[in-house]
């Protein structure tokens, strides 16, 4: 060591509680960027010492010292809960803020209780364990195995993320891979500074490697655009290095990313983008990942074989999305209707459509989803570049440009009775995984589900299987077509025309099935047979004058109260049963809508009803309501259909039931508005309830009971990162931990936002505290849900009813004021 190394490194030990005291020793943090996206996604924390003496001393003048002396973990302690500090300012302001990892020495598990260290300082500043990454080097894994096993163990099972840094470095980094576990590596772009084709391909077998087994890549150590293309061809996950900017203290950090035009990727992100870059990689598949927010769709990757498989030329991402996505191509509603139906689905989806003279074969599957926005995987196939499929000239030609004309084509086999989708998917059917490619299912779902009854004998006679050869046979055409109304997404129907073709040697066994509208004005042509059910097979004739009677005597006399009202939802009739029930006359309600009489309690879920009937033609059957009927309060059920004229809604009907006269469907519906929608458990209804049974029993028998209400002190952080629905999962996973937990010594109920209430008869302080405990620590330790990262805080209150000043009035507010302290 030099004479002046050695007198700063004496300097170094003799004055480093001196130096975090007076603000010597700061921390700096470097940009972490994920590849996928360009945005901000973290940090790394690095310590650095700017001395009033010796000025700005450089890592390795302080770091070596203090191992040597056995205080690195002072220096380490300062940095954990610097980081903790800085973290939870910005969040208190407020402002964009991404996880940080933390560096530590051997030596400071050798000292101090570095995991208590880091779990305090999460306490100490309220911040989410998700915003802390350890980084543990392979170095210290190699001095002391057992020890770091332990470390990494302790740390990943306390809810934080444990990075393997510079790996690749050591000699037994496989084995370190096999035998702990590390949720990423990272990888120091030094490998790379001959920047060969050996050290590519290592680099690559390694990221694909680690994407194998589920590890997150990072690089540091990035310098040049030249290594971000590479690193984004392979794959690797989050790139950190100069290239996006050195380490600098935390406002600077902040500025500079601005400067820089870097977005910050936010918490509620983290996962769902975090899905796209474990599926990104190096492969001689064609391979690709799109974003899709329901409007517009945006490439986040795709790989070189992709683009071979429909480009002529190399395009930039942004150049991607002109070509493609922002044309007036009809190809772009294909990818709108393929997107929805992957979305819809979640299941991988196979699909066929033409391109530039091309049969292009395309299969996606649903990544990851947020907030309306949907990640998705897509491989693509040029089958008309296939050797194998140019052979088979008759069914190319077949499908060839097909799409521009139909809106599906479907192959079936009759022999395997199979049907897939060629072209585009049924808009009209939803099939069970089970029987999903199931010819005949399918047409028997399609017929009983979208065909208007009067053309359904005809749809029948038309999909006839066994008789479909010979039909086709006979045919000038050579295929048979034929047209049947198909109820639409919006409960209209509409003519669609399908045509059936045999397959060209398949020797009568396969068939393409093709579907399309027909002509906009094609409705006039068939106004003759306009209807949409066969009246006669209800025993109905249009000019009987026994119907028309019988349909007088049904509205004057019948018990059921039933209307129909007009497309605006405006009555035009009632039966006698109706209007007696509302005491109204038939001109208090003609023209007038049930929100204008003033009889609903709910009005939302009145609305939400006509609006499936009268927007999207379905019917809504037994819809609970409350209506108020001369001050009453009713409890009813109604169901509501659409009127239909020339395929067009033109009002709807409906009837109501009286619940509180049916006493079995008084009990349904009092059970229901019992229990808690979210969780399933008891409402604060049904705990008011059961609190007097217990409250009767303690007063007759003086049997003692305890009031225990539960609180995640974090809820409303996780709400306001991740979203409400996402909310309702954690409660819902929390009610089944502490079901789990109480196992029946507890009525558990859900009350307001996002506390639970228990009450047990369990009054033996020791067993009661026990089970508090049991709680906190079993709700704690959900760590992560969904793959989102959680931190939860679970405050527990309670009171014995036979305790001092307790009385049934107001133990619930007693336990309340305990939890608030």
């Amino acid at each position: 060591m030099k004479s002046d190394d050695k007198q700063i490194a004496e300097y170094v030990v003799n004055n480093i509680d001196v130096a975090i005291e007076k603000g010597w020793v700061k921390v700096f943090y470097q940009p972490v960027v994920r590849t996928l996206t360009g945005q901000l996604c973290g940090a790394e924390s690095l310590a650095r010492w700017i001395d009033p003496e010796y000025g700005f001393l450089a890592p390795n003048k302080f770091i070596g010292p203090l191992e040597e002396s056995g205080q690195i973990h002072k220096l380490d302690c300062f940095i954990v809960d610097k980081v903790c500090s800085d973290i939870a300012e910005r969040l208190g302001n407020n402002l964009d803020t991404v996880s940080v990892s933390v560096n530590f020495s051997k030596l400071d598990f050798e000292t101090a209780d570095m995991l208590e260290v880091v779990k305090n300082a999460v306490a100490k500043y309220n911040i989410p364990r998700d915003y802390i990454h350890i980084e543990i080097t392979e170095s210290m894994i190699v001095s002391n195995a057992d020890l770091m096993r332990g470390v990494i163990d302790g740390f990943r099972n306390a809810g934080f993320e444990v990075w393997m840094d510079d790996f690749g470095s050591g000699y037994s980094s496989l084995n370190h891979l096999k035998d702990y576990e590390f949720d990423a590596i990272k990888m120091d772009m030094e490998f790379l500074a001959s920047f060969t084709d050996k050290s590519k391909a290592i680099m690559t077998s390694a990221i694909t490697m680690a994407k194998d087994i589920g590890l997150m890549t990072l690089a540091e150590g990035v310098e040049t655009q030249e290594q971000v293309d590479f690193l984004y061809s392979i794959g690797c996950g989050k790139l950190q290095g100069y290239f996006y900017g050195k380490p600098l203290p935390l406002d600077e950090f902040f500025e500079h990313i601005t400067e820089k035009g870097i977005t910050i990727e936010p918490r509620r992100w983290r996962h769902y983008y975090q899905a796209g870059s474990l599926c990104a990689r190096y492969t001689d598949e064609p391979l690709e990942i799109i974003e899709d927010d329901g409007k517009d769709f945006r490439t986040l990757f795709m790989n070189k074989a992709y683009k071979r498989q429909i480009l002529t030329r190399d395009y930039t991402l942004e150049e991607l999305d002109r070509v493609i996505y922002e044309t007036k191509s009809p190809l772009l509603k294909k990818y709108r209707e393929y997107a929805d139906t992957i979305e819809k689905t979640k299941n991988l989806e196979t699909f066929y459509y033409t391109f530039d003279g091309n049969i292009i074969c395309f299969q996606g599957v649903e990544i990851s989803e947020m907030e309306g926005k949907h990640l998705i995987k897509g491989s693509i196939r040029n089958i008309s570049l296939d050797n194998d499929f140019k052979k088979q000239n008759n069914v190319g030609n077949k499908l060839r440009e097909l799409n521009h004309l139909f809106e599906s084509i479907m192959i079936i086999n009759i022999e395997k009775d199979t049907v897939f989708p060629l072209i585009g998917s049924s808009k009209y059917i939803e099939m069970p995984e089970s029987t999903k490619n199931v010819l005949q299912e399918h047409l028997n779902r399609l017929e009983e589900g979208f065909i208007a009854d009067a053309d359904r004998e005809k749809f029948f006679e038309f999909t006839d299987t066994s008789t479909l050869k010979s039909r086709i046979e006979a045919s000038d055409n050579g295929y048979i077509a034929n047209l049947f109304r198909f109820k639409g997404p919006d409960g209209n129907y509409k003519w669609k025309e399908m045509s059936i073709m045999m397959v060209p040697g398949s020797a009568g066994k396969e068939y393409l099935v093709c579907g399309k509208a027909t002509a906009d004005d094609a409705a006039h042509f068939f106004e003759k047979d306009s209807k949409i059910h066969n009246l006669e097979d209800y025993g109905i004739k249009s000019d009987d004058v026994f119907s028309s009677k019988m349909w007088e005597s049904i509205v004057a006399g019948s018990s059921v109260k039933f209307f129909w009202k007009d497309k605006d939802c405006r009555f035009l009739g009632a039966s006698r049963a109706f209007l007696d029930f509302f005491d109204v006359k038939i001109e208090d309600i003609l023209g007038k809508t049930t929100k204008e009489m003033g009889w609903l309690v709910d009005e939302k879920a009145y609305d939400d009803a006509i609006h499936e009937v009268l927007s999207k033609g379905n019917n809504v059957l037994k819809l609970p309501a409350q209506c108020i009927i001369n001050g009453i309060v009713h409890n009813v059920m109604s169901d509501k259909r659409p009127i239909y004229e020339n395929g067009q809604i033109i009002g709807l009907m409906g009837h109501v039931i009286d619940v509180d006269e049916e006493l079995s469907r008084l009990d349904k519906i009092y059970n229901e508005r019992r229990l808690d929608p979210v969780t399933g458990l008891m409402n604060v209804s049904a705990l008011a309830d059961v609190a007097r049974s217990y409250a009767h029993n303690y007063a007759v028998n003086n049997v003692n009971y305890a009031l225990l209400i539960l609180r995640n002190e974090y809820h409303h952080r996780i709400v306001e990162d991740y979203g409400e629905e996402f909310g309702n999962k954690l409660l819902k996973r929390a009610s089944e931990v502490i079901l789990e937990v109480t196992d029946g010594k507890c009525a558990v109920a859900k009350c307001l936002g996002a506390d639970f209430a228990m009450i047990t008869d369990v009054t033996e302080v020791g067993e009661l505290k026990a089970l508090v405990d049991k709680l906190r620590t079993e709700l704690e330790s959900i760590k992560k849900l969904d793959g989102y990262d959680l931190t939860l805080k679970i405050n527990i209150a309670y009171k014995l009813r036979n305790e001092e000043g307790i009385t049934d009035e107001n133990m619930y507010s007693a336990v309340l004021d305990v939890l608030m302290k």
